[in-house]
């Protein structure tokens, strides 16, 4: 049995430092969307959407940690990353911070305090890209 990982984020930054990712072109609520989209097609939570406390209305960026395990026969969806990113989502609902419009300097420090709060996540799970990077998510489907 074989797994898949991904890390769905709206980070430009992460692109650069992950194996394999799909980046959303959007805001932090609509990275959760797209998590939630893959959790009812059979991937799991890795990592919590509401990790490092941050509200939506206090940062731009989120990027989520999911797996796929592969060569189990028909994956069924899992009841507690379903529980977990729509409560996300209801916190999100109230509104959420966008990236347009920030000073760049902003966004570097937001950036910033994303990959800091998931590089244990990554390097736990052989996630963290020290050479070149291979693509998005998109690209090898």
């Amino acid at each position: 049995m074989c797994c898949r990982r991904l890390l769905v984020t709206n980070n430009p930054s992460m692109r650069q430092k992950v194996i394999s990712w799909d980046y959303v072109s959007g805001n932090s609520f609509d990275v959760l969307v797209r998590a939630r989209d893959l959790i009812h097609a059979g991937w799991v939570l890795l990592t919590h959407p509401l990790y490092g406390n941050l509200r939506p209305h206090q940062h731009p960026y989120r990027s989520v940690l999911l797996e796929r395990l592969e060569g189990t026969g028909p994956v069924g969806t899992d009841g507690f990353s379903v529980d977990c990113i729509e409560n996300a989502l209801s916190v999100y609902s109230s509104g959420v911070l966008e990236p347009e419009g920030l000073p760049e300097d902003f966004l570097r420090d937001f950036s910033f305090v994303d990959f800091e709060l998931m590089k244990e996540s990554l390097l736990r799970y052989g996630m963290f890209l020290r050479e070149t990077p291979c693509g998005s998510f998109d690209e090898r489907r």
